[in-house]
């Protein structure tokens, strides 16, 4: 029976979402492609249930009618300030007469690794696995098999709080779905954006999203860092409007189209209609005046990006540079002021498309698009999931019992 999976990508401003079905060879044939509005969610996190409800309730009925499978087992993203990454550490003797590590080495090592004293209102939303030590030689991806008298393991743990959780499972399940899988924002994003290549490079990611912008930087292969920075691209819209006075919708519009976020090329003569934008609106307003504004506050968030990178001691250690995607990348010269700011070569990022088969000229229209990263990374994760059991996830129990690799 053919396989439906469906990513969701819970964004503050809008939903965007792939519908597919993944194929015996592991490619995804996209049946739908969607983006709809949402509300109930501010930076990142659900605010208002009943909201929240109502704009997903609507969306769950559309996807009922291309698929009821469709609703049985969604992979979502998190992104939230207290989603914390931390090392940890895991470590055993290899105790079978031949001194060979078998899987349930492996398995027992990762285990230990989760053996902290967490906050009760915490649970862990990954354990990625950053490398394997064998008798104090390191960089190992698979010990399976090797001879050894002791096996370690360094993670990268990704902790939540239950209670951010919870009410996005109470949300999904009383619109008539299921999660399958959560997964945290930039490591989505990173899944469908970043090559092997530039991970072993050392390379950062920054999807800019609506309410939040999130970072994941990468050395030697090995995720160093993830972060959710609870400010986006829907500040930039709001300093444009009280600036020049205007409503929050013209806004908008002249960020998308007339913007651009380095104001240094743009003549002071330059003058925009609103009329020729809205109707409704009357006078001119300066188009370089309207560059200074996205420009301060586009500096202010890598300002706090470089001071999270800073804090990890790799602010000029990424020869693979910065990649940047997600909608509030799409300004002008959007990577000439990554350069000036990150100190670091730049460049947009668009999702992969390798693994998927689009036959809809619409579709792959849409996905073929920064700001489709995060659904894009979800639908490879939940493809990671294929032959296991769909998951019903209704209560942190039920998640942490199948928790993702």
């Amino acid at each position: 029976m053919p396989k439906i999976l469906t990513s969701l990508d819970l964004g503050s401003s809008q939903f965007k979402g792939i519908i597919a079905e993944q194929k015996k060879d592991g490619l995804f044939s996209v049946i739908s492609v969607f983006k709809k509005p949402s509300a109930g969610f501010r930076k990142g996190v659900l605010v208002d249930f009943e909201e929240a409800a109502d704009s997903l309730g609507e969306l769950i009925e559309d996807i009922k009618k291309v698929s009821k499978k469709a609703t049985e087992n969604i992979f979502i993203n998190v992104q939230s300030e207290h989603v914390k990454p931390r090392p940890s550490r895991g470590a055993v003797a290899i105790s079978n007469v031949a001194r060979e590590i078998k899987g349930e080495d492996i398995e027992k090592v990762n285990q230990l690794s989760l053996a902290f004293k967490a906050s009760p209102n915490s649970f862990v939303l990954h354990n990625i696995t950053k490398e394997y030590i064998v008798d104090d030689i390191g960089d190992i991806l698979d010990p399976l098999g090797m001879p050894g008298n002791r096996l370690e393991v360094e993670t990268l743990i990704i902790e939540g709080v239950s209670s951010q959780i919870n009410p996005l499972i109470k949300l999904f399940d009383s619109v008539g779905a299921s999660i399958g899988g959560l997964v945290f924002n930039p490591l989505a994003a990173s899944e469908a954006v970043l090559s092997k290549k530039q991970k072993n490079l050392g390379v950062m990611l920054i999807d800019f999203g609506s309410g939040t912008t999130n970072i994941a930087v990468f050395e030697e292969g090995k995720i160093l860092h993830a972060k959710t920075i609870p400010i986006g691209s829907s500040y930039i819209t709001n300093d444009i409007a009280i600036g020049l006075k205007i409503s929050v919708e013209l806004a908008e519009k002249l960020k998308l189209s007339y913007s651009s976020a380095v104001a240094s090329g743009v003549g002071r003569r330059d003058v925009i209609k609103l009329s020729d934008i809205d109707g409704k609106s009357e006078g001119e307003i300066s188009r370089k005046f309207l560059s200074e504004i996205i420009e301060v506050r586009v500096a202010e968030i890598l300002d706090l990006i470089n001071n999270e990178v800073k804090a990890i001691g790799r602010s000029v250690q990424l020869p693979g540079g910065v990649v940047a995607t997600g909608g509030g990348v799409k300004l002008y010269k959007m990577d000439d002021i990554l350069r000036e700011e990150m100190k670091l070569p730049a460049q947009v990022g668009f999702p992969n498309l390798n693994r998927f088969e689009i036959l809809n000229p619409a579709h792959k229209e849409m996905i073929d698009d920064p700001e489709f990263s995060v659904a894009v990374g979800l639908m490879q994760k939940s493809g990671e999931e294929t032959g296991k059991p769909a998951i019903k996830i209704r209560s942190i129990k039920d998640f942490l019992r199948n928790l993702l690799p």
